[in-house]
């Protein structure tokens, strides 16, 4: 039963990122993914019930696994932290990023699944967090703003090289080139 999840989730991934929310329909996905309509209507009832659980499945759980970061660690290493987390994230899943950022420019997607909400909300959580641990005064909000246009720039403008393609040094080089602005 858990494969056939898999196959419509993988598939109604494909013809999202290909039509985006509104031009995908359940027959094309229940096509792409081998399986009857009714078996995809049977395990998510609807379109956006199954794009919720798809765009969910890729983004969620890496968006906000660096919410629990060490409190011991320094500023200059949270933020590497937390930009290399939500760039990874970005990079491997970038054709479902700019088509989230599409929908949600449209006004397509519900608020909680519009992709520069999430971003902005799950970097504003951690940097709060961290501020108020660390008893930092700084309007956290400032720093998440400028975090998430640095994360929507690499989305959305053109990159030479993945992120998750570069090796430690590239990764580094990049990282130090936004750090420097933030801290």
């Amino acid at each position: 039963m858990k494969d056939k999840t898999d196959q419509i989730v993988k598939a109604s991934i494909s013809v999202f990122v290909k039509k985006g929310y509104l031009g995908a329909t359940t027959k094309e996905i229940a096509a792409k993914a081998d399986v009857a309509e009714v078996t995809l209507y049977r395990k998510f009832k609807t379109k956006q019930n199954l794009f919720e659980y798809s765009v969910r499945n890729i983004t969620e759980d890496r968006i906000n696994a660096v919410l629990d970061f060490s409190e011991d660690i320094g500023t200059l290493d949270f933020f590497r932290q937390l930009l290399d987390n939500r760039l990874l994230v970005i990079s491997k899943n970038i054709k479902v990023v700019r088509m989230l950022i599409s929908e949600s420019i449209n006004g397509n997607l519900p608020s909680n699944l519009r992709f520069t909400f999430v971003i902005f909300n799950s970097v504003s959580q951690a940097i709060k967090k961290y501020f108020e641990i660390n008893n930092i005064d700084l309007d956290y909000q400032a720093y998440s703003k400028i975090i998430g246009g640095i994360l929507l720039g690499y989305a959305i403008l053109p990159n030479e090289k993945k992120y998750h393609s570069m090796n430690l040094k590239e990764k580094n080089s990049y990282l130090d080139k936004y750090l420097q602005i933030i801290v």
